[in-house]
């Protein structure tokens, strides 16, 4: 099966589209594979905040090259990674710099997610410094895609981000929401997330946005699983990422589609840390068109493969995440039933029933 990315021009078409997260200084495992060397990738400036050499040795013109890729390329200006990194000298004329010497398609502004123990007033501090990033980058870069992105932990933090953004454009081809992950993970960041819930909030934020920019490119970070990325999809999202496809390979699961992830290599000692594969698992094994499955003798012969090899878990859960979609119902409105039917849990059916 050739991989779709939906992407012509630089321009999202109307099939969702999963960028592949990657590290600049991590192996890149998917060059050696044709069906995924084309895939749209993700990866960080922020890289070069814990490795400074990168800079030099990556970050520059030949960065497709460096991570194997021939696809379009995304590349994020480290505003998470310098959250970690609070004494970092990381700033907005670093990203500029690196702007101007990378090729990619798309570049996300220089952004300052929420921590958990901001106060109402950091919050809205770094919403406006976050916006304030992106007005410097669209002037310095008018003829390429700066991504903003949206931040916030109650509606009106959102709709001030919104506001922010449609004063310096108000026709972005893209708009990024951003802090998902943490919100998904801690479920108590603010009282009004705690009452609605984090899915609800997070429908609710898509909603806004596409409201104010309804031809925008909607990208939803770090949503791009199993299981999260087809409820965002539903619920009117064009696009996310996502690095778990290597970090689930890491700790012995692999990818399913709309399934967790299913345990195939663990400490025989104890239980399962995740569900194993079921008779359905198996079933989808067989069918799977991935490098891995498709050139594999029988479906235990994948499964005992996938049990010994980290390479094998790995590119298997790349090519499932970048073409999860092939599996999905045909249309955003049938995918939106299936959620409502609570194929995804009771929390996306709550998310997808309640009006913005």
């Amino acid at each position: 099966m050739q991989h779709r990315t939906g992407l012509s021009n630089g321009c999202l078409q109307q099939r969702p589209v999963i960028w592949l997260g990657q590290s600049v200084n991590t192996s890149s495992i998917c060059a050696d594979h044709s069906e995924l060397n084309q895939t749209p990738f993700l990866t960080s400036l922020g890289c070069a905040i814990r490795r400074p050499s990168l800079k030099r040795t990556h970050l520059n013109s030949n960065l497709k090259t460096k991570l194997g890729i021939r696809g379009p390329l995304m590349v994020d200006s480290g505003g998470f990674a310098l959250m970690r990194n609070p004494s970092s000298r990381w700033s907005l004329r670093d990203v500029s710099d690196l702007i101007r010497s990378i090729d990619a398609e798309i570049f996300v502004s220089l952004d300052y997610p929420p921590h958990r123990r901001d106060s109402r007033q950091d919050r809205l501090q770094k919403i406006r410094l976050s916006v304030n990033n992106f007005r410097k980058l669209s002037d310095l870069f008018p003829t390429k895609i700066i991504m903003p992105v949206v931040h916030g932990r109650t509606r009106p933090e959102i709709e001030l981000s919104i506001q922010l953004i449609g004063r310096r454009t108000q026709n972005p081809s893209w708009v990024g929401l951003g802090g998902v992950v943490p919100l998904l993970q801690n479920r108590t960041v603010s009282r009004e997330i705690s009452r609605i819930g984090a899915e609800t909030f997070i429908a609710r934020s898509i909603a806004s946005i596409r409201t104010a920019f309804p031809d925008a490119k909607i990208h939803i970070f770090g949503a791009g699983g199993t299981r999260t990325f087809p409820a965002i999809f539903a619920l009117g999202a064009d696009s996310a990422d996502s690095i778990g496809w290597r970090q689930a390979a890491g700790f012995g699961s692999i990818f399913l589609p709309l399934k967790s992830q299913r345990a195939v290599k663990w400490n025989n000692a104890g239980p399962p840390p995740r569900k194993p594969l079921d008779k359905s698992d198996l079933l989808q094994l067989g069918a799977c068109q991935c490098p891995i499955c498709l050139n594999s003798p029988s479906v235990t012969a994948t499964v005992s493969l996938f049990a010994s090899s980290f390479h094998g878990r790995s590119i298997h859960n790349a090519w499932i995440t970048a073409n999860q979609m092939d599996y999905w119902p045909g249309t955003r409105a049938k995918m939106k039933l299936l959620i409502l039917s609570g194929e995804l849990g009771p929390a996306w059916a709550r998310a997808a029933a309640i009006p913005p």
